[in-house]
């Protein structure tokens, strides 16, 4: 970086023609001073008082110039002591002017990182960033970057340059600077010990724990191969990166955890209403463009308030909790399971027929029949559900209108005696699966066929 005005590079060669000059200039004047001195004798004594007279005229004019030859190696003297004295600065004022271009430089690329790390969305984009920036302001030291997960020990490979291996993950007790909550050197010549995660290695390598507000949320790894030592300056770009990297880190998991608490139930984690009301316009959106169809599970947890009148409210989160687990393990990716209100919870399945809704839905409802569920230590009643399916383009091409078909169809369902599953719209006849008695359903591995009926 270069400051408007200011040539830093001319510097050395001003300073040093000021000093040739001023040396040349006192120089002369001293010649000038003794020409004159030998003038003046000889003018003054020009031979008179006899024999001795040209003598002692001469002899002033060699004594001058043996003062004059002797002032022009005092001179040449100092003039080559300056010279030398000067080269020296020069080569400090060199190195110091290196020293400032490259500190310049890693402030503008450090600048220009962070720049871009405030404007990233999530840790994807953090990451094309970070992969860009750091092999420039670490030339010659291969790095990674690890960032911990959420409310866990692990850590997991975000960003990898340079040539050097790197664990995929490892947990924080494999790192020594994790534990000590400080940065840590190895070289194979010293006594430290190195890091579990780097194995084997006769290279240097220094890890730096990025640390923001007391949590520890990633580590800098950084490996300096051939032999070669991490230098001071390594090591002091090395800190000031982590310290920039710590404040992304931790601006990056604020935002994932508010965008989180916006979009999931803190309870079940499962998605909220709000994201539910997207989602699905979104899906009906793409069904329509594509003509694929979209069914929506709606379920509701029988009896649910007499069940938390009688266990308490902390037994019927923990039902919620399981009936949540159930619905995670029993989706694909592409669909959305969300907590709609209460004990009700709403399913889309894009790309799904009512035919398979319906086989979804009866792995749903045995499912959550089977649950084993514990409060403080206290096995806990066994709990039903009943679901009702509504599917789109059948039972109406609107958001509001499926919602309001599959919660009729969920009404129906449970007044149909609870723990089954109803639709309004279904090939053929709709299907009810009918509860089974607690004996069988210990008994008996298998389900028993579900009664039909006409809607």
């Amino acid at each position: 970086m270069r400051v408007p005005g200011l040539n830093t590079s001319d510097l050395p060669a001003r300073s040093a023609g000021r000093a040739r000059r001023t040396l040349f200039l006192g120089f002369l004047a001293a010649c000038a001073a003794l020409t004159i001195l030998a003038v003046g004798v000889l003018a003054l004594d020009p031979g008179r008082g006899g024999p001795a007279g040209p003598d002692r005229g001469l002899r002033w004019t060699l004594i001058a110039l043996n003062a004059l030859f002797g002032l022009s190696v005092l001179l040449i003297a100092q003039l080559v002591l300056q010279t030398v004295a000067r080269r020296r600065r020069e080569a400090v004022l060199e190195g110091t002017l290196r020293r400032q271009s490259r500190l310049l430089q890693e402030i503008s690329a450090m600048s220009t990182m962070v720049e871009l790390l405030q404007t990233c969305h999530s840790q994807a984009e953090a990451n094309i960033v970070i992969h860009g920036a750091l092999p420039k302001l670490l030339p010659g030291v291969g790095g990674a970057l690890y960032v911990s997960r959420r409310d866990d020990v692990v850590l997991d490979l975000q960003v990898g340059w340079g040539s050097m291996p790197a664990a995929q993950s490892f947990s924080s007790e494999d790192c020594w600077a994790l534990r000590r909550g400080q940065p840590h050197l190895y070289e194979p010549a010293s006594a430290a010990t190195v890091c579990r995660h780097v194995g084997q290695s006769e290279e240097s390598c220094l890890c730096v724990p990025l640390v923001s507000q007391g949590d520890t949320l990633a580590v800098l790894h950084l490996r300096r191969a051939g032999g070669e030592s991490i230098s001071e300056d390594v090591q002091r770009l090395a800190s000031t990166l982590a310290e920039q990297l710590s404040l992304a880190v931790g601006s990056l998991r604020l935002q994932e955890t508010l965008r989180s608490g916006s979009e999931r139930d803190p309870l079940t984690d499962l998605y909220n209403r709000r994201h539910l009301e997207i989602s699905l316009q979104r899906e009906l959106a793409r069904a329509l463009r594509h003509g694929f169809p979209v069914s929506l599970l709606m379920l509701d947890v029988d009896h649910f308030k007499t069940f938390n009148d009688t266990n308490g409210h902390e037994a019927g989160d923990e039902v919620l909790r399981n009936v949540a687990h159930v619905l995670k393990r029993h989706t694909r990716v592409e669909d959305v399971a969300c907590r709609y209100g209460g004990e009700e919870f709403l399913v889309v399945l894009p790309a799904c027929p009512v035919d398979d809704a319906y086989a979804k839905a009866e792995a749903i409802r045995e499912a959550i029949a089977q649950l084993h569920v514990f409060s403080r230590g206290i096995a806990l009643p066994r709990v039903t559900a009943s679901l009702g399916i509504a599917c789109y383009p059948e039972d109406g091409e609107r958001m509001e209108d499926l919602i309001a078909e599959a919660d009729a169809a969920l009404y129906r369902a449970k007044s149909s005696g609870r723990n089954c599953i109803a639709a309004s719209n279904a090939p053929g006849d709709i299907v009810l699966f009918e509860p089974r008695s607690r004996e069988k359903a210990e008994s008996q591995a298998e389900p028993r066929p579900g009664a039909k009926m006409t809607a």
